[in-house]
């Protein structure tokens, strides 16, 4: 059962995240120059990807991985209808559209518990292990499901596109 929990600190969470994620989607394609004529595309596909995760995680409760599958998921096959649309690739929009939704603070916490195995005792050994195996599975999870929802879509819609050999 989906457990929703809508309140006014959610709606800002959801707001402020969505806002910043368009602007970091954007601030990415521009590093790969994408033409400026596109970059609504991306800010739009870069706010569908988190607020969506965003809703699904924090509103109803779903896992972060099958958040993150199914906010790229989305994403990926609003993009497969867009791009030949504007007879552009894809890619320009779906990367720099999912950047937001890489796992930093799960990598760093990782890399923070791994670094501090080196001088802890050993009954911190253990809480250092666990810290270690769920971020990194975690941050490992995220990364598959950006994956896996970037590259399945288009798996269904592309079939036949190049003809049968």
């Amino acid at each position: 059962m989906l457990d929703l929990n809508f309140t006014t600190e959610f709606f800002i969470r959801w707001a402020m995240e969505t806002g910043c994620a368009s602007f970091i989607a954007v601030a990415f394609a521009m590093l790969f120059q994408v033409p400026v004529k596109y970059l609504g595309f991306v800010a739009l596909g870069g706010a569908v990807t988190r607020c969506l995760r965003t809703f699904l995680f924090l509103g109803c409760g779903l896992e972060v991985v099958v958040s993150t599958f199914i906010a790229c998921s989305v994403t990926s096959l609003l993009f497969i209808y867009i791009a030949p649309k504007l007879k552009v690739t894809r890619v320009i929009f779906t990367v720099a559209s999912i950047i937001s939704l890489i796992p930093g603070m799960d990598a760093y916490q990782c890399l923070i518990a791994t670094a501090r195995i080196i001088e802890d005792s050993q009954t911190e050994l253990v809480q250092e292990a666990y810290l270690i195996m769920h971020h990194g599975m975690r941050c490992f999870g995220i990364m598959l499901g950006i994956s896996l929802g970037i590259a399945v879509p288009p798996l269904f819609f592309y079939r036949y596109r190049f003809g049968k050999s």
